[in-house]
Parts: C-alpha cells; sequence; structure tokens
C-alpha cells in the first residue's frame, strides 16, 4: 500500500511537480466543511434524543382554580400508583418569572396564579388515562405531557439534523465532481509527457496509476489539513454550547458512535476524491487515440 502511495524517485519525477495543484485545495476545503456539518448534525441529532429521553415519562400539572383544588389534584397525583414523584412549584419561581415579563408590576398586580408541578410517572404508565381521571375529578387540573410541549422545539431540531445530512451528500456530489475537473487538469497538464512515456510502450494501466498516485496522495493531504482545521472550529465553537440547554453540562456532546463516524469522514473523503478521479482518468485515457 506504502509503495502505491510513495514510488519511487525515478518514477515521481516523470511528472514535474505542480506547486499550485487544485486537488488539496478541494479536498481540504470540503473535508472541512463535511466534518463542521456533520459535527453540528450529530450534536443537533444527540440533543433531539437526549431531550426526548428526559422529557419521557415526565408531566405537567396546571390548576388554574382555587388553592384547595390544587391541594386536591396534588393528593390524587400522590396517592395513585403509575406516579413516582410530584413537586410543586414554588409560588415565588412563578412570581420571578413573571417578573421577567412584566418588570416590577408584578410585585404589585393582583394577579391570579396557576398552581403549577411537575410530574413524574413510572415506567410504562398511561398518562392520558392519568390525566383524563385527574380532569374528571378536578375539573380546573390538567395534566399534560412535556413531550407536548416539546414537540415544536424536537420537530425543528429533527428538521435540522436531516438538513445537515442532505448537505453532507450534497457535498460529496460537489467533491467528486470537483475532483473530476482536478483529475483532468492534472492530465492535460502533464499530456506531453504521458505522450511521450506512452510512445515508449508504456500502457495506459502504468499511466492512469502514475497520474492516480498523485490525486490519491493530493487527497489524502488535502482531507487530513482540513481535518484538523475542523477539530480547531468545532473544538473553539461547537463544544461551549453543549451548556446552552439544562442538563447538557454534565453530558458529552458527541456520543462515541458519532466520534467514530467523524474520524472515518476524513479518510471517506480521500477514498471518494481517489475513485473519482481514477474513474475519471480512465475515460480521458480512453479518448485519446
Amino acid at each position: 500500500m506504502m509503495a502505491w502511495l510513495l514510488p519511487p524517485p525515478a518514477m515521481r519525477r516523470l511528472l514535474p511537480d505542480q506547486r499550485r495543484r487544485p486537488a488539496p485545495w478541494i479536498v481540504g476545503l470540503m473535508t472541512f466543511v463535511s466534518l463542521v456539518v456533520g459535527a453540528a448534525g450529530a450534536s443537533v441529532l444527540g440533543a433531539v434524543v437526549e431531550l426526548r429521553d428526559e422529557a419521557a415519562g415526565r408531566w405537567s400539572l396546571q390548576v388554574t382554580g382555587t388553592s384547595a383544588e390544587a391541594a386536591r389534584a396534588e393528593q390524587l397525583l400522590r396517592a395513585a400508583s403509575q406516579v413516582s414523584a410530584v413537586e410543586r412549584v414554588p409560588d415565588k419561581e412563578l412570581r420571578q418569572t413573571l417578573r421577567q415579563w412584566l418588570g416590577p408590576a408584578a410585585d404589585t398586580l393582583d394577579l391570579p396564579l396557576p398552581a403549577l408541578a411537575d410530574v413524574t410517572l413510572r415506567p410504562g404508565a398511561d398518562g392520558a388515562a392519568l390525566a383524563a381521571r385527574l380532569e374528571r375529578q378536578v375539573a380546573s387540573a390538567r395534566l399534560t405531557p412535556y413531550a407536548a410541549e416539546l414537540k415544536p422545539l424536537l420537530a425543528t431540531l429533527g428538521s435540522l439534523a436531516i438538513l445537515a445530512i442532505g448537505l453532507l451528500v450534497v457535498l460529496a456530489i460537489a467533491l467528486a465532481a470537483a475532483v473530476t475537473l482536478a483529475a483532468r487538469a492534472t492530465l492535460d497538464a502533464n499530456r506531453a509527457t504521458l505522450d511521450v512515456l506512452h510512445g515508449i510502450g508504456a500502457t495506459d494501466r502504468q499511466l492512469l496509476g502514475l497520474v492516480q498516485r498523485r490525486i490519491a496522495l493530493d487527497a489524502l493531504m488535502g482531507s487530513v489539513a482540513g481535518a484538523l482545521a475542523a477539530v480547531v472550529v468545532v473544538a473553539l465553537a461547537l463544544l461551549p454550547a453543549r451548556g446552552l440547554l439544562p442538563g447538557w453540562q454534565a453530558s458529552a456532546p458527541l456520543g462515541l458512535g458519532e466520534l467514530v463516524l467523524l474520524v472515518l469522514l476524513p479518510l471517506a473523503q480521500a477514498l471518494l476524491a481517489t475513485l473519482v478521479a481514477r474513474r475519471a482518468l480512465q475515460h480521458a485515457l480512453a479518448e485519446v487515440p
């Protein structure tokens, strides 16, 4: 494998060195963008899974009636076998939240505040049946799942993850097209040398391998450089963002599976570039009479 990538100096001198070859820049740029998009998409997908897991089994109790009705609703929930915990939200926290919207007037206005509580159900509990039974017994009580409240957010995050996957596909197609042009440009730039080699008996396979080595090395160097640049950007921009949502501080922004896929992505980009270049060179050599 190393002999294929690093031919002897005598063979490397057959093609003059071009300091401004486009292939490394193209592959490096595509790898950089693909890794950044892939890391962002994996983080968003992880956020969707984490939020869905956090919301599973958690419900919100709202009682708009009297304090007696609120106490009655809490008592019924605490006595239910499907409920594992009921945590009342203090009125002080409700006032603080209201103050963020109304300012100091929230302390002076005599506004009726609903009674709120966080309810945690046991695994396998039928929350819908519990909510219906609670509403029949306490008319002013409503028990709603967190998943329903987070559904618009989860849908938006899911769309962003799908968009990231679509961008990766588009980038792969763009890389294939750009490398095809770069391979043909390399072949045209060295056409005189290749014609001489062809005239003294070199086969198309030998010429293909000679040009393909250069494209493969350019793709490998470009993918490594793009990956290193992407790692710096991800470390500086994406990793600190995990603290934007509560509960993310103690969790890893990317799982082991996502990290493995991101590590393999530069190698996949280099392999794709090499295979596409080989195909383009085969067609170009077949067109030569």
